[in-house]
C-alpha cells in the first residue's frame, strides 16, 4: 500500500500531531515522520524529496506541517510539483497572532505548484488527516477494482 509522510519543520510540532496519528492508525495508514527545516537545512528536503527515493518507498501524500510563516509545505510542494505526490500543507498555530501569517504560508503559492489546505491549527490538521486518509484509501480501492460499479 502506498504510505503517508509526515515532515514537520520542527521537533517541537511533535504533541500537535496527536489527533492526526489517532485518525492514521484506526485507518491502518501506514506513516513515516521526518522533522527538516526549510530555512536550517534546505539540503535534507533535496535529499528527502528526491524521487527516486521516494518512488522506492512508494510515497503517496506528504503532509507537511509548519509554523507561522514556515514555507516548509510550500516549498515541498513546489519540488514535488511535476510528480504524481499529493502535499497537503498544515499551519500550526502557535498563538492568535499566528493565524493569518499560516495560513497565508500555505495558500500563497504560485501557479503550476498544487498545495492542498485544509486549514490551520488543530481543525486544519484533523482535516488534512482526513484528506491523506481518504486520498490513500481511494487509491487503494481504485487499484482493486472497489470503486467500479
Amino acid at each position: 500500500m502506498k504510505r503517508l509522510l509526515i515532515v514537520l519543520g520542527s521537533k517541537s510540532d511533535l504533541p500537535f500531531l496527536a489527533d492526526a496519528k489517532r485518525l492514521f492508525q484506526k485507518s491502518h495508514i501506514e506513516y513515516e515522520i521526518k522533522i527538516i527545516s526549510a530555512h536550517r537545512n534546505i539540503r535534507k528536503i533535496v535529499e528527502v524529496f528526491d524521487l527516486n527515493s521516494l518512488g522506492g518507498k512508494k510515497i503517496a501524500v506528504v503532509l507537511a506541517i509548519a509554523h507561522s510563516v514556515a514555507n516548509l509545505p510550500a516549498i515541498i510542494a513546489g519540488y514535488l510539483k511535476s510528480s504524481p505526490i499529493h502535499v497537503i500543507g498544515v499551519g500550526n498555530v502557535k498563538n492568535d497572532s499566528d493565524v493569518i501569517e499560516s495560513l497565508l504560508s500555505v495558500i500563497s503559492i504560485p501557479a503550476g505548484v498544487p498545495l492542498l489546505n485544509s486549514g490551520v491549527g488543530k481543525v486544519g490538521l484533523h482535516n488534512a488527516a482526513l484528506a491523506c486518509i481518504k486520498i490513500l484509501q481511494t487509491e487503494k480501492a481504485s487499484k482493486t477494482g472497489a470503486l467500479r460499479k
